[in-house]
């Protein structure tokens, strides 16, 4: 990646392809890597690791979440709406990164310690990117978040001297290797002297405060608004590849550039909670932080979560310090231990993030292992258990348990059913069945008539269930949004599909093709009754 000047850095995770040497990145994501090693940097210098601030959250790279692997900051703004900066999803420059040319979605993943993981349905530039200038990334998510308030946009600039704190999950040093830890901290914004105060804003690390560093790249600087904390930069560079004393550090003014980011973000921009759920900070949620070390010594950390009557949900994330050598797995198990063969959830993969989520969760102990495979160091485990009122689905409010409630088009693309699971009903005639059979292999083949309902449809984005019946008890493949099994999805060109195992068959493939006519080819494969048991 080409620098706008010799003295700017990018924050952004620029030792990625030397410290990853054994993994294997997205396609174009090493190449940038490598190009960019000698000139960048973007973790919180100096900062405190800490789940507060929840709507600030992890970029990550990679197409299956199991292995996703860090790589910049950003900050939910809206329940269906996270952003970062530009050049965390555009090699080149703004121009070059619009309409067909557009970054591919599936190369990146949010992660949000109160939520665990979102996919990411679209990518918008700012069109005047060039770096630093502009240096900013709207993206829309395939899922809406619910339970974290998202973060406000700044109502006006900050002026030199305003405190502010900021959020990353970067590196501590320019030759560290400790990303993947939330910090934050508090700074003093300062006049930016040789760059324009209009479009950026500035601070210069003393060695006092903090400093941004690689990885924190699209993170957040808040200051005070009037009812809170407020968006007022998306850190974007600065000029000491070291981030040591002496950094003159900047971050995008998201000020100046707030009529575009509300463009972009449209009417998902200003909500103060997302669902109808009790969201983090309110009474009705209890959220646990914990942050500890494993290595050879100790390479099994347990911890134990007591889980009152009338939980709605637990949520458990794990993230860790990730340094391409590290690797720590997550097992979640109520009322017992887990083991190697018994557990209600597992988070594995060369990954350093992990998510088990739960809905009405057994009341009691619950027992969670943080396991070391490979290498030693620091992890932060965020537990969100969330209560209130039992949800009542056809109240309007899409509470626990509910894909959608009433009139929820950002849930449901096809509408919500009258069990508040999202639908897309088949109108009369609407389904044309080429060819099924359900015996000891399963084979489905079928075209679905577009009658408008199903224009701009992301099958990966909601809830789908497939039935297939004959004459004694029927088939059900149920596979939940933003599942990690429609990785091999290419949407660019109408092509998604999934494979996996379901409850009620295995080795399962499905392939949903978007024909020029707006009709839907669909072909499932598979073998009926759950997977067989595999030897380890």
């Amino acid at each position: 990646m080409e620098r706008s000047a010799p003295t700017f850095r990018r924050r952004r995770l620029t030792t990625l392809a030397l410290a990853l040497a054994s993994v294997t990145l997205p396609a174009g994501m090493e190449t940038a890597a490598r190009a960019t090693a000698p000139a960048v940097h973007a973790s919180v210098v100096g900062g405190t690791a800490s789940v507060a601030f929840p709507a600030a959250g992890a970029l990550l790279a990679g197409v299956d979440v199991s292995n996703a692997v860090s790589w910049c900051s950003g900050v939910l703004i809206g329940c269906n709406t996270f952003l970062t900066a530009a050049h965390c999803v555009c090699p080149g420059t703004g121009a070059s990164c619009q309409g067909g040319r557009a970054p591919n979605p599936d190369d990146r993943v949010v992660y949000l310690q109160h939520a665990g993981f979102v996919r990411v349905a679209s990518i918008a530039v700012h069109p005047s990117y060039d770096f630093p200038t502009a240096d900013l990334a709207v993206l829309r998510l395939a899922t809406g978040v619910t339970g974290i308030p998202p973060a406000a946009l700044a109502d006006e600039a900050p002026a030199p001297g305003t405190t502010g704190t900021l959020v990353g999950f970067g590196r501590t040093t320019g030759t560290g290797a400790d990303f993947g830890i939330k910090r934050l901290g508090t700074l003093a914004t300062d006049a930016c002297r040789t760059m324009s105060d209009a479009t950026e804003v500035c601070w210069t690390y003393t060695g006092a405060g903090v400093d941004s560093c690689d990885g924190d790249s699209g993170g957040p600087l808040f200051v005070d608004g009037p009812t809170g904390p407020q968006v007022a930069g998306i850190t974007s560079g600065g000029r000491d590849a070291r981030c040591g004393p002496g950094d003159v550090a900047f971050d995008a003014n998201v000020h100046t550039y707030r009529e575009w980011i509300a463009a972009v973000a449209g009417a998902d921009l200003g909500g103060a909670r997302c669902g109808g759920i009790p969201q983090v900070g309110d009474a009705d949620t209890r959220v646990i932080a914990e942050t500890s070390t494993i290595s050879d010594a100790t390479p099994v950390r347990r911890h134990t979560i007591d889980v009152p009557p009338g939980t709605n949900e637990l949520r458990i994330a794990l993230n860790g310090v990730d340094d391409g050598q590290t690797n720590f797995d997550l097992a979640v198990r109520a009322g017992a231990e887990p083991t190697a063969t018994a557990a209600d959830c597992r988070g594995t993969g060369y990954g350093q993030y992990a998510y088990c989520g739960f809905t009405f969760p057994a009341p009691g102990r619950w027992y969670v292992d943080v396991t070391r495979v490979t290498g030693s160091g620091t992890y932060q485990l965020t537990t969100t258990l969330i209560g209130g009122p039992a949800p009542v689905c056809g109240n309007g409010i899409r509470e626990s348990g509910e894909a959608c409630d009433g009139d929820d088009d950002a849930a449901c693309p096809g509408g919500c059913g009258t069990d508040c699971t999202c639908t897309n009903p088949c109108t009369e005639g609407g389904l044309v069945p080429l060819r099924a059979a359900l015996g000891p292999r399963l084979w489905l083949k079928t075209t679905i008539r577009n009658d408008g309902a199903w224009d701009g449809l992301d099958p990966r984005a909601s809830d789908l269930s497939l039935t297939v019946r004959n004459d004694t008890a029927p088939l059900d493949v149920l596979i939940p949004a933003g599942d990690p099994g429609w990785s091999r999805s290419t949407p660019d060109d109408g092509v998604f599909r999934w494979s996996g195992d379901t409850a009620d068959a295995h080795a399962v493939v499905l392939r949903c093709r978007r024909l020029k006519s707006g009709d839907w080819a669909v072909s499932l494969t598979g073998k009926p009754g759950p997977a067989p048991a595999r030897r380890r």
